[in-house]
């Protein structure tokens, strides 16, 4: 059986990305490449390659997990992807290489350059929302330029996980019919899985009365998810709107954690807060159906906006109403009084603000949710997603065809 499209990346490591292939209609024309085992946060948490009966998966060694430096240049860089792809060129005809892989990488470059010995149309992956100049300079600024400059040469297309990253492609590389730019994110959510109405017995294992509300927060413990801000704005919401009976859960892991936690102390909310540790994908839609509202309080950081943001889109997808920060690419995500409020980052005084709207008005907190399900159905559900990238690789298997 022909398979004339190889996926790569590792990305799709984790379960919850790669599932957007189990909604494609020819699973047959599909082979993919990726790490046998890959170390996230830290090393902490360790994925395992998993077979599956409908997919042709070669699980590879990985030779770097990212890092500072030259290791962070060679994120995810599989070296046997060099004999593995003329060997899937000889054996499925195989004639595309998608590498879910950003264009400031040397894993993008080392694929690209075998890709195109190959004879494969190589595409490419990015997420970067912020134009290079705006964050650095000089050498630095160089090195990216170049490598972003060669990477884009040897590809025949890239996927863009938002508007914002499209348009910084495109000031690099004009669009055109040897070169196609998609704009979708690497994966879309599980709308069966994320869905309202599951039953839920967290408040009953965080000691969360039935009248108490539940404000949730789940995503890396660091700077820029803006976390400090979003217990400011609890400290407020119980100081200056009156709002007693309520409780956060945070729910995550990263280098803020134990400022965080001497925060609240200081604050006097050891009572009200909650901390818990990373959990997996699995268990997040039960927690999201015992919440109200789920704040994401992102904020820029070192030339860094948020990209996209499935934990919104996630909990927009079961219903719940969702606040978050004007920064990025949030507003793909989440559409100002429509699916969500949104307020400007760095604010806890607007954030208390919109919290508190939706924590006092259960017939808009309903409208948004309805609305924001509807949404992420419409535009991210892994249904909508599949057929996006589908369509994109099909594009440039055509092409490749009339070469």
């Amino acid at each position: 059986m022909a398979k004339p499209f190889v996926i790569t990346g590792f990305p799709y490591a984790f379960p919850y990305y790669f599932k957007v292939f189990e909604y494609l209609d020819n699973k047959d024309k599909f082979v993919f490449i990726l790490p046998g085992l890959w170390l996230a946060k830290k090393g902490k948490v360790k994925i395992r390659l998993q077979q599956k009966p409908s997919h042709k998966i070669y699980g590879l060694r990985p030779a770097s997990y990212g890092g500072h430096g030259v290791r962070g240049l060679f994120k995810g860089w599989m070296p046997g992807i060099i004999f593995l792809l003329p060997y899937l060129k000889l054996k499925y005809g195989a004639k595309v290489l998608y590498s879910c892989s950003e264009p400031n990488l040397l894993t993008t470059l080392y694929n690209g350059i075998i890709a195109k010995f190959c004879g494969f149309k190589h595409i490419l992956f990015t997420w970067q929302n912020i134009p290079p100049e705006q964050y650095m300079g000089g050498l630095k600024l160089r090195i990216y330029t170049i490598l972003v400059r060669l990477n884009l040469f040897f590809a025949d297309g890239i996927i863009c996980g938002n508007k914002k990253a499209a348009d910084i492609v495109r000031e690099f590389k004009v669009e055109s019919e040897k070169f196609k730019v998609l704009i979708s994110p690497i994966s879309g959510v599980d709308t069966d899985k994320f869905r309202p109405g599951i039953t839920s017995n967290w408040r009953a294992k965080l000691s969360i009365k039935l009248e108490e509300k539940l404000i949730l927060f789940y995503g890396a413990i660091d700077k820029r998810k803006g976390v400090n801000v979003l217990i400011e704005s609890f400290k407020l919401l119980i100081t200056d709107y009156r709002l007693p009976i309520i409780k956060l859960v945070i729910i995550g892991t990263g280098p803020e954690e134990e400022s965080l936690k001497l925060q609240v102390k200081s604050l006097k909310l050891q009572e009200k807060i909650i901390f818990l540790d990373w959990m997996s994908n699995d268990q997040l839609p039960a927690l999201l159906n015992a919440a109200d509202v789920f704040v994401y309080p992102s904020v820029p950081s070192g030339g860094w906006e948020e990209q996209f943001g499935y934990a919104m889109a996630e909990a927009s997808a079961c219903g719940i109403p969702v606040v978050a920060t004007k920064t990025g690419s949030i507003d793909e995500v989440v559409l100002h009084g429509e699916t969500g409020l949104l307020v400007e980052p760095n604010n806890s005084e607007k954030l208390a603000g919109a919290i508190s709207k939706i924590l006092s008005n259960p017939n808009l907190a309903k409208q948004i949710g309805r609305s924001g399900r509807k949404y992420i159905i419409e535009n991210f559900s892994h249904q909508v997603i599949s057929g996006k990238i589908i369509n994109f690789l099909y594009d440039m298997y055509d092409i490749a065809s009339r070469a």
